[in-house]
């Protein structure tokens, strides 16, 4: 029976440490898809000149799962025809689409983009489109950094800290 609750304390406490662990793993990965997202609608805003619903769903159907909902809620959003300008869209699905892992600063740089979104000309859209890509790419450099310091660090501290209380069961 001690075995039993120990071999419970240490997974428990290993799991905990992983899923701290993951949380930075998934910011990374997600900052990494919304700036090969945000380009894919740059070309697509530049070259096509298709209506931003249309665009949306063009490209969400080859984005990552963790951001798809973003841009298919923000494309639902404008065929509503209520008068959202895209920029509107954007911000009433930024708000729904809430991922849990991005941090303020990432999810500002989402919504200064979206105030530019749709309100003026090709040329200004792809400045408001560099300008979010490189702002995200300065916030990918960061949470690559966080995520080899800080991935390794909660899952030692997951294995260590059952290890610990396991000692002290003994």
């Amino acid at each position: 029976m001690k075995l039993l609750g120990m071999l419970l304390v240490f997974f428990s406490t290993t799991s905990l440490g992983y899923m701290a662990a993951f949380k930075y793993k998934m910011r990374f990965r997600i900052l990494k898809n919304l700036i090969s997202a945000l380009n894919l609608c740059k070309i697509e805003v530049t070259y096509s000149k298709d209506p931003m619903a249309e665009i949306f769903i063009t490209i969400s159907s080859s984005l990552d799962k963790s951001i798809k909902p973003l841009f298919i809620k923000a494309a639902e959003i404008l065929l509503e025809n209520k008068g959202y300008s895209g920029g509107e869209a954007w911000e009433a699905a930024l708000k729904e689409w809430d991922s849990g892992y991005l941090k303020k600063e990432d999810i500002e740089i989402l919504r200064s983009f979206g105030y530019g979104l749709g309100k003026s000309d090709v040329y200004s859209q792809e400045k408001n489109f560099d300008l979010a890509v490189e702002l995200l790419k300065r916030q990918l450099s960061s949470a690559e950094e966080e995520n080899k310091k800080n991935e390794k660090l909660y899952k030692n501290i997951g294995v260590l800290t059952g290890l610990a209380i396991i000692i002290l069961f003994l």
